[in-house]
């Protein structure tokens, strides 16, 4: 006896679970633009470079202060210490701000932005740690050198306005980096809704478990991160290469996974607009980056000037320098405008009261011509 069995249906059969993640989500150009991430990269990026010419300054001496007070040597000495100083940290303080509002932004909408920019916006915030702590390093050597820092002041050390930032961005860094570790708990490749993973090619070996390997990566760099950072604020100076290197090298790696995370699920992503699209976030990303390039030039500028008339004048040269810093200086651009509003708005003031003094001078002359015809 022949039993004969019915096909089953298609709609019967299990659909094969997919190996790669199609629904990405929708594209947020505000903090996955090209402009947010250029503008962080690249001044990650001077930063690093600026660490590192100060480092060699350092090791060569350039940079200690061997005279005594009131010296011309001590002078040129303690200012080009202070040129350094100011170029070093040229765009830092933005950056931070930027890094700061860039991560308040995700942490407040947290639940609802997906895993790819959550993880895009962890990358691109790791550059701002990054130079921050290359940047401090060499700072807190040359605030060792700065004959200030032999005089007690009332303000500890390692409370000033530059630290108290740098502590807040860790804070934040590390809220945001445990709230990826949760939300790549919930790695889904079947959910219904989009935002539950991302594409991993390039970002991980070929055949690795995910979410584990996404979770060790932001692990490992999350530590070596906050790691890297507190060393630069706490550790002693004599540790400021190995400091230096261990930064440095966070760099390159974060680069490559912003780029290719970025490159790899654009493609996925969801809806009519388009992350490459101009909008707030980026250009003022943008405009933050041009202003730290041209305050970089101008001090790069001054410096050389400097280091120029010292050769040309000698030691003096750099007394006659102070002198000129004490009478004003060179207003920049923005002092020139402000003294511009400053007088046009006395200008305005002393108007309006010549004008209240003739309207008053003619109201008089009307009330004695009145006065006198009433009389007569």
């Amino acid at each position: 006896m022949i039993v004969r069995t019915e096909a089953p249906e298609p709609s019967e059969l299990q659909a094969e679970p997919p190996t790669q993640c199609e629904r990405v989500g929708e594209p947020m150009p505000d903090i996955a633009g090209f402009g947010v991430l250029l503008g962080l990269s690249v001044q990650a990026f001077i930063s690093l470079v600026l660490a590192c010419w100060v480092f060699f300054l350092t090791k060569l001496g350039r940079l200690d202060i061997q005279h005594e007070e009131g010296t011309a040597e001590h002078a040129s000495e303690k200012k080009r210490l202070g040129f350094v100083s100011e170029i070093l940290m040229v765009g830092n303080d933005l950056q931070m701000i930027t890094g700061v509002a860039l991560i308040i932004t995700v942490l407040s909408d947290s639940n609802t932005v997906d895993l790819y920019h959550l993880h895009l916006v962890y990358d691109t915030v790791s550059f701002v740690g990054i130079s921050n702590a290359a940047a401090l390093v060499c700072w807190t050597f040359m605030g060792a050198k700065s004959p200030k820092s032999r005089y007690r002041i009332w303000q500890p050390a390692h409370w000033t306005p530059r630290f108290r930032v740098s502590y807040m961005f860790a804070v934040l860094f590390l809220v945001l980096t445990i709230i990826l570790e949760l939300r790549l708990n919930q790695w889904s490749l079947t959910a219904e809704e989009p935002g539950f993973c991302y594409v991993t090619t390039g970002t991980s070996v070929p055949g690795a478990s995910h979410p584990a390997a996404d979770k060790t990566y932001v692990a490992v760099t999350s530590i070596w991160l906050l790691l890297s950072m507190f060393g630069a604020l706490f550790c002693s100076t004599r540790f400021r290469r190995p400091l230096l290197i261990i930064s440095g090298l966070q760099f390159p790696v974060h680069l490559y996974m912003m780029i290719r995370l970025r490159i790899e699920n654009q493609p996925f992503l969801e809806g009519e607009e388009s992350e490459n699209r101009w909008d707030f976030g980026q250009t003022t990303a943008t405009l933050l980056l041009g202003l730290a390039l041209g305050q970089l030039v101008h001090q790069g500028v001054q410096y050389f000037r400097f280091e120029r008339g010292l050769k040309k004048y000698g030691p003096e040269f750099a007394l006659k320098h102070q002198e000129e810093e004490i009478n004003g200086g060179t207003p920049t651009l923005i002092e020139q405008g402000i003294r511009l509003a400053v007088d046009a708005k006395r200008h305005a003031s002393s108007s309006r009261v010549d004008r209240e003094g003739f309207a008053e001078q003619q109201e008089e002359g009307h009330e004695l011509m009145r006065t006198s015809e009433h009389e007569g």
